[in-house]
């Protein structure tokens, strides 16, 4: 068996993958063998980061069952682990979401921190140890942090988020629209790629009394999406409620061009919260917000609010 597996939640985004081959990278030059592997397949924006710059895929693997320790990374609820790891395994959680499970893991230890992208956190411990570090690790972890950060835009940015890409920058070359680049590879999203997406990056929790489902898409080209498969995506979403038994259910979609949120919501009672919780108005099933969001960003306040319905 296995020593100790780095990974994160099911189908993971470019933040989980490059947070997994670099962390491991980081914990193999500490001397502790540690292996990298992908629950699911990564999204298209981590697939088209590994064939641009012709990096090794990590392993893609089922569970943990070779390995005897695990090590969660852009990741800490069970949902999005879908059974597929043992929590008696978990020994070291490290994410930067406000909710979170990481209380859950009986034996981890758990580093969370509010920064843009679990990719600093990881840059961070290179850059403290003053441990060397591959281009590959470093090409990934940067991307990651453009990524999360939104080109640094988003309101989830930090001065610290700021610093790692600054530190990793020195040891990649990068075109200078390389942020454009990558927005422009998850932004494809013609015919069956739009409910693929959706589901692949569909994340549930339960806040409150309630279970909320949240679809995210950071996408250049998000109003005329919209307008042009609202409907798809309405259909989209009321499947996932049912098949999922959520009492709530929307998508954040993030114009990545114009710096702004749309959010799509068919469903009056879950208009209602939303208008409520993020100061929007509906017109149909759609709210338009000028400020850019993040999923993680949401899910506390809507936490907020169904926990003093509650109480």
């Amino acid at each position: 068996m296995k020593n100790q597996l780095v990974t994160c939640y099911v189908n993971p985004d470019l933040d989980g993958v490059a947070s997994a081959v670099a962390y491991a990278e980081f914990l193999n030059s500490q001397g502790r063998e540690a292996q990298a592997g992908i629950l699911g397949k990564p999204h298209d924006e981590a697939r088209y980061v590994l064939t641009r710059f012709r990096l090794p895929s990590p392993e893609e693997i089922a569970d943990d069952k070779d390995y005897q320790e695990v090590i969660l990374v852009d990741a800490s609820d069970l949902n999005g682990l879908e059974s597929r790891i043992n929590q008696e395994k978990v020994i070291e959680i490290i994410d930067h979401r406000k909710v979170h499970d990481a209380g859950k893991f009986s034996r981890a230890k758990a580093q969370i921190e509010l920064v843009g992208a679990a990719a600093t956190l990881i840059t961070e411990k290179f850059s403290a140890a003053g441990s060397q570090i591959s281009k590959e690790s470093a090409l990934l972890l940067y991307s990651a942090i453009i990524s999360n950060t939104l080109n640094f835009k988003g309101s989830v940015t930090t001065e610290r988020d700021r610093q790692a890409s600054a530190w990793l920058a020195q040891f990649i070359q990068v075109p200078p629209d390389y942020w454009r680049e990558l927005f422009l590879a998850k932004s494809d999203l013609a015919g069956s790629k739009l409910e693929e997406r959706i589901r692949g990056d569909f994340a549930w929790f339960t806040l409150g009394a309630k279970r909320v489902g949240i679809a995210q898409l950071e996408i250049i080209g998000a109003e005329d999406l919209i307008r042009q498969r609202g409907d798809e995506i309405i259909a989209a979403l009321e499947e996932l409620k049912a098949d999922l038994n959520l009492d709530y259910v929307f998508q954040n979609t993030i114009e990545l061009d114009k710096l702004r949120n749309f959010i799509i919501a068919g469903d009056k009672d879950c208009q209602e919260l939303l208008t409520r919780v993020l100061g929007i108005e509906f017109s149909g099933c759609i709210a338009r917000k000028d400020q850019l969001m993040m999923r993680k960003q949401i899910v506390p306040l809507i936490k907020d609010e169904l926990e003093r319905l509650v109480n």
